[in-house]
């Protein structure tokens, strides 16, 4: 179940156009201005059952987390800390929270 889901996430990325940063085979980069690169492992999101159309195409939510087009969002601490983008779902309930200083690493790189 968990490779089919891997599959599906990589497929619509494809049928999407979504080669997103850097791609959207396993982990798409993303500059994180001063506090490292964020590594976004697309094979972990669709390892719990999200695929890109869940937070691509209002699936769950009353809008789309982001859109598809590659830098069309700008993605920012404080819009996490507000509960948007990442922060929707990474709020220290449903995920480890983005705004968490012991869980910086989880996402940035240096």
């Amino acid at each position: 179940m968990k490779y089919y889901l891997m599959i599906t996430g990589m497929v619509l990325c494809s049928l999407a156009g979504y080669a997103s940063a850097t791609g959207c085979e396993d982990n798409i980069v993303f500059d994180g201005k001063g506090a490292g690169q964020v590594v976004f492992n697309v094979t972990v999101h669709t390892s719990k059952g999200y695929t890109c159309y869940y937070c691509h195409e209002k699936h769950g939510f009353s809008s789309a987390l982001f859109e598809m087009k590659k830098g069309s969002d700008t993605i920012t601490m404080r819009k996490m800390e507000l509960g948007s983008s990442c922060g929707y779902c990474h709020d220290g309930k449903k995920a480890f929270s983005a705004t968490d200083n012991l869980s910086c690493s989880k996402c940035h790189r240096k």
